[in-house]
């Protein structure tokens, strides 16, 4: 099963590279399936701390759980509780894939992303895959120096309700710009989303699992929470370049 999720992830890298123009020269630098045994590999990080507004929730180690080959972030109102995970490494450009299934709880952010710096400020860059809880929006954005770009994609146009089943999402990131895709049912790559921007700085790769605190900017986004449980799920990370 391992060779042939492996396997799939690099067919369908390299069909992503060349359709988005990256070249046909894709190697493969990263990848897990989560599938190991025991706690989560020596490549990730587990959060354990508090974000702050708009967050309304505290990282816990004990929200991330792995199990025949899946990651599981979860959330809880009642606990207050919420999850993170990020890579050790830093990343310079590439292809970064992931299969998962967002939360569909109102008020929450399912996510798949790029960081590094302080939020808000000139240290802050990042390329964002999140998923709105209780629609079907796909958050893009990017940061560069504390300034955002942010756009909503309603992936609804594509017959995909995102919270139904797991599905392959990706973002190539290139010197001069970036791309989102989302697999559609036929098992093709569809852009949603290319920007032309210098975007240079390393980051972290990362995912989490969170809910706002139903304040201020919260209310807008990520929307209200009533305090519903919830999970987003993992199946695999691809990064190639």
């Amino acid at each position: 099963m391992k060779f042939r999720k492996l396997a799939g992830a690099l067919l369908c890298a390299a069909g992503l590279a060349v359709g988005s123009n990256v070249g046909a020269q894709v190697t493969q630098v990263f990848y897990d399936d989560f599938s190991n045994k025991g706690k989560l590999g020596a490549a990730w990080d587990i959060a354990s701390w508090v974000n702050g507004h708009p967050f309304g929730c505290t990282f816990s180690e004990q929200d991330v759980s792995k199990s025949k080959g899946m990651l599981t972030l979860s959330f809880s109102g009642s606990s207050g509780k919420c999850a993170e995970v990020r890579t050790k490494q830093f990343w310079r450009y590439g292809t970064f894939i992931v299969d998962m299934k967002p939360s569909d709880v109102k008020g929450t952010i399912s996510s798949f992303f790029l960081y590094d710096g302080k939020a808000g400020t000139e240290s802050h860059f990042e390329i964002d895959i999140e998923f709105i809880g209780g629609t079907t929006l796909l958050h893009t954005n990017y940061w560069i120096g504390g300034r955002q770009d942010p756009l909503d994609v309603d992936l609804t146009t594509l017959g995909i309700n995102p919270a139904s089943a797991l599905r392959r999402y990706s973002f190539v990131w290139q010197p001069d710009s970036i791309a989102w895709h989302v697999m559609n049912d036929a098992g093709q790559w569809v852009e949603i989303r290319r920007v032309y921007v210098a975007l240079a700085a390393p980051m972290k790769l990362m995912m989490n699992a969170w809910y706002g605190d139903n304040t201020g900017s919260a209310i807008y986004f990520p929307g209200y929470y009533d305090g519903t449980p919830g999970k987003a799920e993992y199946s695999s990370v691809w990064i190639g370049q």
